[in-house]
């Protein structure tokens, strides 16, 4: 008897399929547009409503104006209906018009095939840990509402199904392994056919106004992870994070302008390199972020004349990166056009920040010492370190400086830049961020977007391009520490508090499981999702399998897989063997050793008529062959099936000689 495809689904297995369905498509809702959002929970609202109520499903004339409408929605947003949404779109509101018409067990296959195929989609958004782990336990449900559809009778609960559909998963896993370990790498994901989103993606940007780096340090989103090699991870004070170099303001904003047309100049460092590894989060910009001062650059990344890395292409996926940074280091001579570009000036400079600089100049000795004043100025003032300053006007450098003096590094950072070139001193700012938390567990440094930051360079005879960090003459603290948001005040001008709190022995446990969290993140990233076409080669090095390459290595995937997919299917087949009866194997041990001696049995013949034709040819084991048939017919149809019995049977039947 096999299970009947035109069978009714009954009201459990409706729901089943209508919530394995949701958990499949559902998280696409997220991502897909408003009304494509709208449709899909609209359509599973009324398949929920028509459980209890059959008289809402509708009719074929009203199902195809439903089908006619979800692709006029697809189409209306996704006209050309090519590229990653529009797929996923017209998928979604398929898997929700096949809800209205699931009636018979038939439909299971197709509800379940096309919910296999919406789940993998949700890897073209997203590839963490946690989404492996959701994907893997909705595949289980899957699997189990497959065999049920298979099966005549099924178990009255589902733990039954998902325990065996589990197994069946695990069975597969040697098979996952071989093809995720040979499986040819590419430099970029499989769906990355060349189509680019325009995503709204966080982090620093090359253009910086007021506000623009307060608002970005609101997130305690991660910006990149850095593992150390050697040396260990450097203080928090050595921590610059050097990202966007810009050079150009209107007095407002500060932005990158052109680039500088020079190569990068030989620069003068002391010391060891300090050697890192840095997973970056995607940013939709084309420059990298270095401690200061990279010399050692990743493949397809160029370093600037003014140090900046910038990549061929924006950083739109997940991306790791080698670097080594010098953090001592002279810059050297410069030059004309780095010079003149130090120097421009806004038309918004007012006469009171000339006549600050020029009282700086008169008491100072040198371009140093007025670098020096102009820092204990800041420090002196009643300047705030705060997130959430006043707002400013037309000309916020002027109103800092000496009107407001509540403001974020970007604040300090542009106007101290500004200040500097009014004295004739070469000056720039720098943005990218700054320090950085120790994971306990991992031993690898998080970046948050909390940690964003901007300081100013200046140039020096004799010392070069020089890091100048305002901030740090009003909130020394802000270098040493995280800025954490969660204890940021919204109030216009509050300071930041960056005073310890005690979090208790339920927050230091939080704390843990989050640094546990964040370690397992990283790992995967790392090993799994940074699995690459070098640590692929590197890895067939170790193993001397470095000849498998190209064409070679897909071969040996293949031939791999059908052995590993053959011996899987003979432990399988083994396994499923019934087992002989030990009794009975020791009874066969004994005919066989009467056979040699021409007494066969037939294949009619029972253990009592047996010993009697054995008795009548043989009258000389009569004792031996008694007691070892008395024995078993007692242990195979009597009540002596015990240990003992077993073990004495086995000794009596090894130590037969006829």
């Amino acid at each position: 008897m096999s299970p009947d495809p035109n069978r009714k689904l009954s009201q459990r297995e409706l729901l089943f399929l209508i919530v394995l369905l949701c958990l499949s498509a559902g998280p696409h809702v997220l991502h897909l547009q408003p009304w494509i959002s709208a449709f899909f929970i609209g359509t599973v609202t009324l398949r929920l409503l028509a459980l209890s109520r059959p008289a809402l499903l509708p009719g074929r004339f009203l199902l195809f104006l439903l089908t006619v409408a979800g692709l006029a929605n697809a189409l209306a947003h996704y006209p050309l209906m090519f590229g990653r949404e529009a797929g996923v779109a017209l998928l979604t509101s398929m898997l929700a018009l096949k809800l209205l018409e699931m009636k018979r067990e038939r439909d299971i296959y197709v509800v379940v095939y096309l919910s296999l195929f919406a789940l993998i989609t949700q890897f073209l958004y997203r590839q963490e840990m946690l989404l492996v782990v959701y994907v893997l336990f909705v595949v289980t449900a899957l699997t189990a509402m497959l065999m049920h559809a298979n099966m005549v009778r099924s178990p009255s609960r589902p733990t039954g199904l998902l325990l065996r559909s589990g197994g069946l998963l695990l069975q597969a896993l040697p098979l996952m392994l071989i093809m995720f370990f040979l499986f040819p790498r590419f430099s970029s994901p499989l769906w990355d056919l060349g189509i680019r989103e325009n995503r709204a993606l966080t982090g620093i940007s090359d253009n910086i106004s007021p506000g623009s780096v307060s608002r970005l340090s609101r997130s305690r989103a991660v910006a990149f992870r850095v593992d150390f090699e050697q040396d260990g991870i450097p203080q928090p004070a050595r921590r610059y994070w050097r990202g966007p170099v810009l050079w150009d303001t209107d007095g407002r904003s500060w932005t990158a302008g052109d680039p500088i047309p020079e190569k990068i100049s030989e620069f003068f460092a002391s010391g060891k390199p300090v050697d890192y590894n840095v997973t970056l989060e995607p940013t939709g910009g084309k420059w990298l972020f270095a401690l200061d001062l990279p010399h050692q650059v990743p493949p397809k990344t160029s370093l600037e004349a003014d140090f900046q890395l910038i990549r061929r292409s924006p950083q739109k996926h997940r991306f790791q990166y080698r670097a080594s940074s010098y953090l001592n280091y002279n810059t050297g001579p410069l030059s004309e056009y780095q010079r003149f570009r130090g120097l421009q000036q806004p038309d918004n400079i007012t006469p009171r920040m000339i006549s600050l600089v020029a009282q700086w100049r008169r008491d100072s000795v040198d371009d140093s010492d007025l670098v020096d004043r102009a820092l204990a100025y800041f420090n002196e003032q009643p300047f705030y370190y705060t997130l959430y300053p006043a707002p400013l006007g037309d000309n916020p450098a002027d109103q800092f400086l000496f009107d407001s003096r509540q403001g974020f590094c970007e604040h300090y950072a542009t106007s101290f830049t500004l200040l500097m070139r009014i004295a004739g001193i070469p000056a720039r700012v720098v943005a990218g961020y700054q320090g950085g938390e120790v994971n306990p567990i991992g031993g690898h440094l998080v970046v948050r977007q909390s940690d964003a930051h901007a300081w100013s360079e200046v140039w020096l005879p004799d010392l070069g391009w020089v890091r100048i960090d305002p901030t740090a003459a009003v909130a020394p603290e802000r270098i040493e520490q995280p800025l954490d948001p969660d204890r940021i005040s919204e109030e216009i001008g509050a300071p930041i508090d960056f005073m310890p709190v005690d979090i208790g022995f339920v927050g230091a446990l939080m704390e843990q499981f989050r640094w546990s969290i964040d370690a397992l993140d990283a790992s995967w990233h790392r090993w799994v999702l940074g699995y690459s076409k070098k640590r692929q080669s590197r890895l067939m090095r170790l193993l001397g399998l470095d000849f498998l390459k190209g064409s070679r290595l897909v071969y040996a995937m293949v031939g791999i897989t059908a052995v590993a997919v053959t011996l899987l299917t003979l432990t399988l087949i083994y396994r499923g063997r019934p087992k002989p009866d030990p009794v009975q194997a020791h009874y066969q041990r004994f005919c066989n050793r009467l056979k040699r001696m021409g007494l066969q049995r037939r294949s009619y013949e029972g253990p009592r008529d047996f010993g009697q034709r054995i008795l009548h040819r043989r009258p000389d084991l009569r004792g031996q062959v008694e007691s070892i048939l008395r024995l078993y017919i007692g242990i195979r149809y009597g009540r002596m099936d015990n240990p003992a019995n077993r073990r004495r049977l086995k000794q009596m039947v090894s130590g037969f000689r006829p």
